[in-house]
């Protein structure tokens, strides 16, 4: 696993974020105006990393912050332009990855992904 942490952060470095970043910019991707605890869910993240890691982005110009309009106290996280642009090229480099390891397990391994993949949703 470190290996392939080690890879994918290595890819990352060129866009100038982080693996846990990216999870980020997937999750607004995904959902577009999310809080930070709905970020955090989707991605993985617990709460006291969530900050750091969104005002990194903030400041870079990816994300903006608002208040939600229906809940004073909520905020929401969206994706700039830049940060849309972004998003988008760091999930080809992930859509990639997803490709280059299916071609590498091959269809013999498809059982071995399923069961992997059962194995990691009954930790949710």
């Amino acid at each position: 696993m470190k290996k392939i942490d080690r890879y994918l952060s290595f890819q990352l470095e060129e866009y100038g974020i982080s693996v846990p970043q990216s999870f980020i910019l997937f999750a607004l991707l995904e959902e577009d105006g999310s809080t930070l605890k709905e970020i955090g869910t989707k991605a993985q993240i617990d709460s006291s990393s969530m900050t750091v890691l969104v005002d990194k982005l903030e400041n870079e110009g990816f994300l903006e912050r608002k208040l939600d309009s229906q809940d004073r106290r909520a905020i929401r996280v969206f994706l700039t332009p830049k940060g849309r642009d972004l998003a988008e090229k760091v999930l080809e480099l992930a859509l990639n990855f997803n490709r280059r390891l299916q071609e590498t397990l091959g269809d013999t391994e498809d059982s071995f992904q399923q069961g992997l993949g059962r194995i990691i949703r009954s930790f949710d």
